[in-house]
Formats: C-alpha cells, sequence, structure tokens
C-alpha cells in the first residue's frame, strides 16, 4: 500500500509540473551554455539590457555582464580566502586581516574589470523599436590573482605579514589553477 500511495504521488507531482509549463515557450537567450560560464581558467559574466536608445541597451548590458562577472570573481576569492583562512586559524587577528583582505580585492576588481575582454555581443531591435544587447565578458584567473599579489606588496596599509599571507594565498590559486600552462 505504501509503495502505491509512493508512486500516486509521484505522478500527481509530474503531472502538475508538466501543467504548469503548459502554455509557456522557453527562452535562448545568447551566451548561454558552457562557453560563456567561469571555469578553472576565466572568470565569465553575461548580461543584457534593454532600451529605447541603442548605446543605453549595450550599456546596460555591458553593466550586468560586469556585475555577474565581479560576482563571481568575489566568490572565487571568498573561497580561496576561506580555505587559507582554515589553515591559518592560530593567528589571533584573522579577522581584521579578512577586513583588509576584502578592501584590497575590491580595490584589485575595480582595476580588473577594466582589463576584461568582450568575448561576444550581439543586439536585437524589437517590433515597438525598442534594443535588446546581450554581452559576454571573461577575464583570466590568472591575471587576477597575479593582481592581486602585486597590488597587495605595493599597499603600505598592509604588514609585511599579511603580504606574505595574500602572496602565499595567490602563489597557492595559481598552483591550482586550471590554466594549461
Amino acid at each position: 500500500m505504501k509503495k502505491i500511495s509512493t508512486v500516486f504521488l509521484a505522478l500527481v507531482i509530474i503531472s502538475g509540473c508538466s501543467f504548469k509549463m503548459a502554455g509557456m515557450k522557453e527562452v535562448k537567450e545568447p551566451f548561454s551554455g558552457s562557453k560563456y560560464e567561469s571555469n578553472g581558467r576565466w572568470f565569465r559574466g553575461t548580461g543584457s539590457g534593454e532600451s529605447m536608445n541603442l548605446e543605453t541597451s549595450k550599456d546596460k548590458a555591458m553593466l550586468s555582464a560586469k556585475q555577474r562577472l565581479a560576482s563571481g570573481v568575489q566568490t572565487q576569492i571568498k573561497t580561496v580566502s576561506e580555505e587559507y583562512k582554515g589553515e591559518r586559524q592560530a593567528d589571533n587577528a584573522i579577522g581584521d586581516f579578512n577586513d583588509r583582505f576584502q578592501s584590497l580585492t575590491r580595490e584589485v576588481m575595480s582595476q580588473i574589470l577594466i582589463e576584461v575582454q568582450t568575448i561576444d555581443s550581439k543586439t536585437f531591435q524589437k517590433s515597438d523599436r525598442t534594443y535588446v544587447s546581450y554581452v559576454a565578458l571573461e577575464a583570466r584567473k590568472k591575471t587576477l590573482y597575479k593582481k592581486l599579489k602585486e597590488i597587495a606588496a605595493q599597499k603600505t596599509s598592509l604588514s609585511d605579514k599579511d603580504k606574505k599571507y595574500i602572496q602565499e594565498m595567490m602563489d597557492k590559486a595559481i598552483k591550482n589553477l586550471n590554466d594549461g600552462e
């Protein structure tokens, strides 16, 4: 009896899902798929923008793509620093280090986002004469990590100990990259 009710429940769920999909059409946007996703070598971000003005639609798409790319960078850097922090728990000043490191990361991201490459872009005009633009961007992980090391070494607000931690952390992250070099 329990088996029959489980099968019945599964059928109800499946039919409910297909019912919700009825009358809907899947929209495939440009720049979807693994070619446009971050991987072991690249940070990637895509974005779209819509406007009555062509340049505004392109600017919105670029801003959206940069925000997504920056979000991916932040997530990755946080993961790298969390792993490293786990190894360095003996240091009582790790909280202060995290604050300084996050500030440094934001500064580096502002600089590195200028160096991103456009993978592809497309613009369409809809029947109501509005423009929809799409853009796909990428930034090489190795470049970002090296830039982080470089800026950290020049920062006077970081102690020598903090600089050494960042150097070690970025060296380890670079070593772990799937960069093909």
